[in-house]
């Protein structure tokens, strides 16, 4: 199944590539290529069978939005987080699942981690406000899940919680205006007081309530989210070097090295996944030396691809005709870097340190 969508996917990319000028445009990606996207497949790869989805290897949907990003950048990394989010809710209690996938299996949510809004019990539920920043997908979704610090009467902070609210409890104030990656839509949100149903948020899973779940959705939780915010970087990558066409002279060439950089990122991404699955697929928990062994390379897959960008440009053939693709591409390549899936200090620090044998706490990020 996850091979039809793939070709599914391809036909359209022609399509997509064509219009990527008129996304960075206007700002927008055509709500009919999400429908597109819809139809081939794709946002039912990561979704519960339950709700009629794939359960797909997470490697073969990372191969799929490195593919849409290299037609179109915004659209790659537009798709590539509405479907992470699929991955997410499916974390959640079965019945937020339902209300959200019952209606139509088709609803995409968006979702924004940083932790700025305010949660209070009431009664059996929680009272949500807040504000959250760069929401991306936001006006083709229909459910956000944010990110709120829960918080005592005496006004402390008890806990980290996500909750899940539909798009009536929500306000979308327009703000995305970047550089790059205009076709992303990632917006403000706002939230005046909604009351959340207890099942409808979401704490840290154990490993006892990991153990009922299918192993897609046992991966280490960043595990999906930082690979889905490298994979555009790398098929940004591949639309230069097509774009382009720098020659490598020798095995020594700096396009050469470049070319095999991003080969090896791609298949240090597809090793690390598969042992990660095999672990979840045989019930266990993959260590912290895995786990950060798949960070580091993730983020250096980052830093290898716009490097090899930056290769391909100064030793491509001088394609006038290509200056337009190239310029709004690396825009949108820095645009995506600033991510913090692609803090590459932040994360070698994490590694080096416990590569010396010193606690690492803040192992996720």
């Amino acid at each position: 199944m996850t091979q039809s969508v793939r070709a599914a996917v391809r036909q359209a990319l022609p399509a997509i590539a064509e219009a990527a000028a008129d996304v960075d445009r206007s700002g927008a990606v055509d709500p009919a290529v999400i429908a597109g996207l819809h139809d081939a497949g794709f946002f039912a790869m990561l979704r519960p069978k339950a709700f009629g989805g794939l359960e797909a290897d997470p490697a073969e949907y990372l191969a799929v939005t490195r593919e849409l990003s290299g037609a179109c950048t915004s659209t790659g990394w537009l798709a590539g987080w509405l479907g992470v989010n699929t991955w997410h809710l499916s974390l959640f209690d079965v019945q937020a699942q339902r209300d959200v996938w019952g209606p139509d299996p088709r609803t995409l949510l968006c979702e924004s981690y940083a932790p700025t809004g305010r949660l209070e019990r009431v009664g059996d539920a929680f009272r949500l406000s807040g504000r959250w920043s760069r929401c991306t997908g936001i006006h083709h979704a229909s459910w956000l899940m944010a990110a709120a610090v829960l918080v005592g009467d005496d006004g402390a902070a008890q806990d980290f919680l996500v909750a899940l609210v539909p798009s009536d409890d929500y306000v979308v104030e327009s703000s995305w205006n970047s550089v790059g990656l205009r076709g992303i839509g990632a917006h403000d949100v706002v939230v005046s007081g909604a009351v959340v149903p207890r099942y409808r948020t979401f704490g840290w899973v154990s490993g006892d309530q990991l153990g009922t779940l299918p192993p897609l959705y046992r991966l280490p939780q960043p595990t999906m989210y930082t690979h889905t915010g490298t994979v555009p970087l790398l098929g940004a990558a591949q639309n230069i070097r097509s774009a382009l066409r720098p020659q490598a002279r020798s095995a020594v060439d700096p396009v050469a090295i470049a070319l095999g950089d991003l080969e090896l990122s791609v298949r240090q991404i597809e090793r690390n996944l598969d042992e990660l699955m095999q672990c979840v697929r045989a019930g266990v928990t993959p260590g912290n030396d895995r786990v950060l062994r798949s960070r580091r390379d993730q983020v250096l897959a980052a830093e290898r691809a716009v490097a090899a960008i930056r290769t391909f440009m100064s030793h491509s053939d001088g394609r006038d005709a290509e200056d337009a693709l190239v310029e709004r591409v690396w825009r949108d390549v820095q645009t995506a870097q600033t991510h913090v899936a692609s803090n590459v200090e932040q994360v070698l620090a994490l590694v080096g340190r416990y590569s010396f044998g010193m606690e690492v706490d803040d192992i996720l990020w």
